[in-house]
């Protein structure tokens, strides 16, 4: 009996670790369309609650690599999901709040919650859509990396740990907007993969993926 007691408890604190790990992070500031609930500056729209914010990962890992051969929503909507997709433009959470406003090709600070860490790299893109309540495109988006202040390229590695991170960006030249959609796009690198050249190691071919948009305005 005390055997079966141990393991049942053995399993349920498994379980539980495996709950407090499974959801990761999002936009914190400009605010992610699925998080600005949480901040008093927007309650005066009526934003609407995403209580599981820190968990947009392409509807999982089997979902995305597996059924949708690892497409995602831009905004890390199950790609499947009809348009518009819940946290684009025109969907649930998608309402075209301006969560910050910039000043063009000035340097800025981007701050991601990192709830849980899973190696890997963040980046982030712009696209000046000005259309909010349309989807955007990653089309749009891949033409606007945007590039760390030290020089380093668009990727920023985090440490191992779950933290507040700051990005120093910079923004592009000559680019403003009404509305423009910015995507923090989170590929995580603590699963063993290979390669198309078929190198395998840990972080290598498909990982898990998380996003976050948030909508800003350049002047």
């Amino acid at each position: 009996m005390n055997k079966f007691v141990l393991g049942a408890v053995l399993l349920m604190v498994s379980l539980a670790g495996d709950r407090l790990v499974d959801g990761h992070g999002m936009l914190w500031d400009p605010a992610g369309r699925q998080s600005l609930w949480r901040f008093e500056e927007f309650k005066k729209y009526d934003p609407e609650p995403n209580f599981t914010d820190n968990q947009l990962f392409c509807g999982g890992f089997q979902h995305q690599w597996e059924t949708q051969g690892g497409k995602c929503g831009i905004c890390g909507d199950p790609f499947n999901e009809p348009s518009p997709r819940a946290h684009e433009g025109g969907g649930l959470y998608g309402k075209g709040i301006i969560a910050k406003t910039y000043k063009s090709g000035s340097k800025v600070n981007i701050t991601i919650n990192l709830t849980a860490a899973h190696l890997g790299y963040f980046e982030l893109k712009l696209c000046p859509h000005n259309n909010p309540l349309v989807p955007a495109t990653q089309e749009c988006l891949d033409q606007y990396p945007l590039q760390l202040v030290d020089g380093s390229g668009s990727r920023f590695v985090p440490p191992n740990r779950a933290a507040h991170y700051v990005l120093h960006v910079q923004l592009p030249q000559g680019v403003t907007c009404q509305q423009c959609v910015l995507q923090w796009h989170y590929n995580t690198g603590n699963s063993w993969g290979t390669d198309p050249d078929g190198s395998s190691g840990m972080g290598r071919g498909a990982q898990e993926v998380f996003r976050s948009c948030a909508d800003i305005q350049i002047v």
